[in-house]
C-alpha cells in the first residue's frame, strides 16, 4: 500500500566484453503497475442534527454537525479537518478550483522527479479570474410563529474552520447559526492525517420557510429610473394563504402610493407582486419587502444590495461638474472673500456648495487619505497609494504625540493587506506591472520598492526576500548614463536610485554619475529625487545637495496662489504632472532644508491645487500627502489658537474655535444649490479672529467646492483627446451571422429597447488620436441588466467573451493579439471597466454582452474614458435611455 497508486519495476542487464563484443553493453526496461489506493483513503461523514431528507431549517436556526472519520477498515482515525458551510448556489457557478483530495495526493504518475513550491498557488492570482461579486441569495425569516424580524444577512459562506481535530473515536462536533439566506447549504469537510491519509465528505441541508418572500430588484439604480420592483411570495404549506405583501423604504416613490397589496397564494405555489416606482435623488434605496398571512410572516432586505445594510446604490444620471477654490487665512491677513457664480444651465434639484475648514495639515489630509483608502480599483500603483501615505501620516502623528490607538489597529490591517497583495503580484523577475498581467515596469516597481522600504522603516514586518528580489530587479534596470537620452529616462533613473537608497541598496557610482553628467537633463522632480537619494548615500556631503536645491529655487514659478514648479514636457511613463513635481520638490525641501523660505508658499500653492478635498490623481494625492506630512513633522504646526466664521451672502453657515484639542478635526459645511443666488455672484467669506487669552497663532486652511449637475436631457458626448461612443445591438441581428464566401458585411442596427431575458451586444467605439498611457474605460450598464460573465457555468454556451479589435488595422498580422493592449477588465454590478497601460493611436471596438432582467425605463450613464494619471485627456459618450419590456 505504501506504493499506491502506482509503481514501476526496472530491470538492468549489463554485459561485459567477450570475443563477440569488444565494448561493454547494457539494456534497461521498465514495467508499471497499479496499486490500489483504498488504504490511503478516509471515510468522512457529516451528520446534521436534523434529517436532511425529511426536515428543513429556518434562517437563524442553530445547527450542529457530527463529524466522523474512519480508515479503510472502519476504524476511527484522529485527523485534521477543514470545514466550510457554503451556499450551494455559489458553488454551482464554477467547477472546483482543485481536484478531489484523493486524486491530488494519489493519482497515477509517470516515472519522473518533480519539484514544486506552494507559493505558485496565489489566492490573488486566482481572484483575477474570479471577479469579486456580491451575488446574494434569497431570504428567510424567523421560525414560524416566532419573533418577526427582517432578514438582511446574506453571506456566501456561513461557517469556516480549518483547525478541527477529531478525537480518539474519530469524532468532532461543530455548531453554528444559519444566516438569513433561503438556500441549500453544503457543508464540505476535507481531512488529512499525519500519515497522509486523505478523504472528504459533504452533506446538504435546506433553509426555508412555510411562507417566504423573495425581493426582485436590480443591483443598483439611477436617478429618474422608472421600473417595476417585484417580489415572489412562496407558500410551502398544504393550504392556500390570503396574504398582505408590502414594500417600505426610502429612495423611491411608488406610483399611486399603493405600498400594500393583497394576494391569494395557492398551496405549494407562488405569486409575483410588482410595484411601479420612480427612483429619487438619494445616495441609496433602503428597502424592506414583507408578507403576512395565515399566521405566518416573512420580511427581507434586497439580497442584491450591498452588505451589511443591503442598500441599493443610486447613481446620478449626469457626471457632476466640480469647481473648486482653496487657500489659507493667516493671522496677519485674517479674511478671505471668494465669489461663487452658478453656471447658466444646471439642475437646481441637485448639487451643493461645500466648505471645509481645517486648522492643520493633519486635518486637511483626512479626506484625501480616505479617498486613497477607498479608491475603487486595485492596480499595483493604487494598492501602494492606498496604504503608503496613511502609514507615513500616522507615523508622523505618533511622533508628535497625536496618534490614536484605534487608528493604529486599522492601519496595521490596511498595511498587511497591501503587503500581501504586493507579495502575490510580484513577477518572477522581481518586478511588478501596473496590473499583474502586465510585464514588469520600472516605474511601477520603483514605487513598490519605495513603499516596502518605508513600511520596513515604520516597523512593519516586510518579507525580506520580496524586497531584495524587487531591489535586484531595479538594479538590473539601471542604465549607463550615456544611454539616458530623454528627460523622462533621467527622471526615472533618479527615482529608481532614490528608492534603492531608501531600501538600503545605495548605488553611489550611479548617483554620482547621474549628477555629474546628466543634471541638466533632469526635470525639476528628477532633481528633487536625486537630491533625496544623494542625502541618503552621503548625508555629510552638502555640496551637491545645495547645488540641486539652488537649481530648484531658480525654476520656481510664482503666482498669486504661491510657488510651484512646471516641467518642460509631460512625463507619461512616470505618471508625472506639475502638481506631483511640486509635491516632490516640497518633500525634498521639508527633509533637506526645512528652513527654506520658499517652502511656506509651496505649501500654500499645493493646498490651493486641491479638487474636491483631494488632488486630481492618486499619484498627485499620494505625493502631496507624503510631502505635507514631512513638512508638518519639520515645522510642528499643530498649536492653533483662534476663532473662525464662514458666511455666504452675509448669512452665517458655521463658526468654531481652533485649538490643540481640535487640531485634527476637519469641519464640513454645506449649502444646497437651491439656496444660492442664480443671477449674481454669491459672496463666500472666511474670517478668523482672536481675543485674549487667545494667541491667534496657527494655520487655517479652507477649500470650497461647487458641485453642479447638467439637466439629464443635456448630457451630451464630450471629446478632450479621446472619443468614445456606445451602441446596443440585438444578438439575433443578421449582421452577426458568419459570412459565406463572396458575401458582404451587413451593417448592424442599433436598438434602444429589448424584452426581458434578451441578450444584447454592447459595442464601445474608442478613438485615440494620439498614443495614450494608463487608460481607463468605464461603461455603465442599464440598471435592469447584468453583464454576461462567460467564465460562470450558469452562462449559456451562446455567450461570447468580451473582445477588442482595432478597426483601422483589419489585416495587420498582429491584430489578433490586440487584446494585449487592454490587460485588465472588470465586470462589476453597475459597469464594465477595462485598462490599458499603453494604447497606440487608432480606432478600437470593444464588445461585450448584457442580459436584460427587469422591466423599466432606465437612464444609462455616459461611457467614459481617460488617462488615469492625466485625466484632463478624456472622452464621454452621450447619455441615453434604454427600455426593457416584459
Amino acid at each position: 500500500p505504501d506504493m499506491a497508486p502506482n509503481a514501476f519495476v526496472s530491470v538492468v542487464i549489463v554485459k561485459g566484453v567477450d570475443q563477440n563484443e569488444l565494448v561493454p553493453s547494457f539494456r534497461i526496461g521498465y514495467a508499471g503497475f497499479s496499486v490500489n489506493r483504498e488504504q490511503q483513503l478516509l471515510n468522512v461523514t457529516l451528520t446534521p442534527d436534523r434529517d436532511p431528507a425529511s426536515q428543513n431549517y429556518n434562517p437563524r436556526d442553530p445547527i450542529s454537525y457530527t463529524l466522523k472519520v474512519l480508515d479503510f477498515q472502519g476504524k476511527p482515525v484522529q485527523a485534521q479537518v477543514s470545514l466550510a458551510l457554503v451556499d450551494l448556489s455559489v458553488l454551482s457557478l464554477l467547477d472546483p478550483l482543485q481536484p478531489p483530495l484523493a486524486d491530488f495526493f494519489y493519482s497515477e504518475r509517470g516515472l519522473s522527479v518533480m519539484t514544486g513550491a506552494s507559493l505558485v498557488y496565489s489566492v490573488d492570482r486566482i481572484n483575477i479570474k474570479l471577479a469579486e461579486e456580491a451575488k446574494g441569495g434569497g431570504g428567510g425569516a424567523a421560525a414560524e410563529g416566532g419573533e418577526f424580524f427582517v432578514r438582511g444577512n446574506f453571506p456566501d459562506t456561513a461557517y469556516w474552520n480549518a483547525t478541527v481535530t477529531t478525537d480518539a473515536n474519530g469524532e468532532a462536533t461543530i455548531s453554528t447559526v444559519l444566516p438569513d439566506n433561503l438556500t441549500t447549504w453544503r457543508m464540505l469537510a476535507k481531512a488529512v492525517t499525519k500519515d497522509t491519509l486523505v478523504g472528504e465528505g459533504t452533506v446538504d441541508v435546506r433553509s426555508t420557510k412555510d411562507l417566504l418572500i423573495r425581493p426582485i430588484t436590480p443591483r443598483f439604480m439611477v436617478v429618474g429610473d422608472r421600473l417595476n420592483l417585484g417580489a415572489i411570495v412562496n407558500n410551502n404549506t398544504a393550504s392556500p394563504i390570503d396574504a398582505e405583501v408590502s414594500i417600505e423604504g426610502t429612495g423611491i416613490t411608488v406610483e399611486g402610493g399603493q405600498l400594500r397589496q393583497t394576494v391569494t397564494v395557492p398551496a405549494g405555489g407562488q405569486v409575483r407582486v410588482d410595484w411601479p416606482v420612480t427612483v429619487l435623488d438619494a445616495p441609496n434605496a433602503n428597502l424592506t419587502f414583507s408578507v403576512r398571512g395565515g399566521g405566518l410572516s416573512d420580511a427581507s432586505k434586497p439580497p442584491a444590495g450591498l452588505p451589511p445594510e443591503q442598500y441599493l446604490p443610486i447613481y446620478k444620471f449626469s457626471t457632476p461638474e466640480t469647481s473648486a477654490t482653496a487657500g489659507t487665512v493667516a493671522k496677519d491677513d485674517p479674511a478671505r472673500l471668494e465669489v461663487i457664480a452658478l453656471p447658466p444651465n444646471l439642475d437646481v434639484t441637485q448639487g451643493e456648495v461645500t466648505v471645509k475648514i481645517d486648522a492643520s495639515l493633519a486635518a486637511a489630509s483626512t479626506e484625501a487619505l480616505k479617498y486613497l483608502e477607498h479608491f475603487e480599483y486595485e492596480c499595483t500603483e493604487q494598492t501602494v497609494s492606498r496604504f503608503l501615505p496613511n502609514m507615513l501620516t500616522y507615523r508622523a502623528l505618533k511622533e508628535l504625540n497625536l496618534a490614536e490607538p484605534e487608528l493604529e489597529v486599522k492601519l496595521q490591517e490596511q498595511v498587511n493587506i497591501g503587503l500581501q497583495r504586493l507579495y502575490n503580484q510580484q513577477h518572477a523577475d522581481g518586478g511588478w506591472g501596473w496590473w499583474v498581467r502586465d510585464k514588469s515596469d520600472t516605474t511601477v516597481s520603483t514605487y513598490v520598492v519605495f513603499a516596502l522600504a518605508k513600511a520596513k522603516q515604520a516597523g512593519f514586518p516586510v518579507d525580506a526576500d520580496v524586497l531584495d528580489h524587487g531591489a535586484k530587479f531595479l538594479i538590473s534596470r539601471i542604465k549607463p548614463a550615456t544611454q539616458l537620452k530623454a528627460t523622462w529616462e533621467a527622471n526615472q533613473q533618479a527615482y529608481l536610485l532614490y528608492a534603492l537608497a531608501e531600501a538600503g541598496q545605495r548605488q553611489t557610482a550611479a548617483l554620482t554619475t547621474l549628477y555629474d553628467s546628466k543634471r541638466p537633463l533632469l526635470g525639476n522632480y528628477g532633481k528633487a529625487l536625486l537630491a533625496l537619494g544623494l542625502s541618503l548615500d552621503r548625508p555629510d556631503d552638502r555640496s551637491r545637495l545645495n547645488t540641486l536645491l539652488s537649481d530648484l529655487a531658480s525654476t520656481a514659478k510664482a503666482s498669486a496662489t504661491g510657488l510651484h514648479w512646471e516641467e518642460g514636457a509631460v512625463d507619461y511613463w512616470n505618471w508625472n504632472t506639475d502638481t506631483r513635481s511640486t509635491a516632490i520638490v516640497l518633500d525634498a525641501l521639508a527633509r533637506l532644508d526645512p528652513q527654506n523660505q520658499l517652502a511656506p508658499n509651496v505649501v500654500r500653492w499645493l493646498m490651493m491645487a486641491r479638487t474636491a478635498e483631494r488632488w486630481e490623481t492618486t499619484q498627485e494625492t499620494a505625493w502631496a500627502l507624503m510631502a505635507l506630512t514631512d513638512w508638518m513633522k519639520a515645522t510642528g504646526e499643530l498649536n492653533p489658537d483662534y476663532h473662525w466664521t464662514v458666511k455666504i451672502n452675509d448669512q452665517l453657515i458655521g463658526s468654531g474655535t481652533a485649538n490643540r484639542d481640535t487640531v485634527k478635526q476637519s469641519i464640513t459645511l454645506s449649502q444646497t444649490i437651491a439656496s444660492l443666488l442664480r443671477d449674481q455672484g454669491n459672496a463666500l467669506a472666511i474670517e478668523r479672529s482672536f481675543n485674549a487669552p487667545q494667541s491667534g497663532d496657527g494655520a487655517l486652511y479652507y477649500a470650497a467646492y461647487l458641485r453642479t449637475f447638467i439637466p439629464a436631457a443635456e448630457v451630451k458626448s464630450l471629446s478632450r483627446g479621446i472619443s468614445i461612443s456606445r451602441q446596443y445591438f440585438a444578438n439575433d441581428d443578421p449582421c452577426f451571422k458568419p459570412l459565406k464566401p463572396g458575401e458582404q458585411p451587413i451593417p448592424c442596427t442599433p436598438v434602444t429597447s429589448a424584452k426581458v431575458g434578451d441578450v444584447l451586444t454592447v459595442k464601445l467605439s474608442i478613438v485615440a488620436p494620439t498614443d495614450l498611457y494608463y487608460v481607463l474605460v468605464e461603461d455603465p450598464i442599464p440598471a435592469g441588466t447584468e453583464a454576461v460573465d462567460t467564465s460562470l457555468k450558469t452562462t449559456s454556451q451562446r455567450g461570447e467573451d468580451p473582445t477588442v479589435r482595432p478597426v483601422d488595422q483589419p489585416y495587420c498580422f498582429y491584430c489578433g493579439w490586440n487584446w494585449w493592449w487592454f490587460t485588465h477588465t472588470e465586470l462589476r454590478d453597475e459597469k464594465v471597466a477595462l485598462f490599458a497601460t499603453y494604447l497606440p493611436s487608432g480606432t478600437y471596438e470593444y464588445t461585450y454582452q448584457i442580459r436584460t432582467g427587469l422591466a423599466g425605463t432606465y437612464n444609462v450613464i455616459p461611457a467614459h474614458a481617460e488617462q488615469m494619471y492625466f485625466p484632463e485627456v478624456m472622452g464621454r459618450s452621450d447619455g441615453s435611455t434604454f427600455v426593457i419590456e416584459k
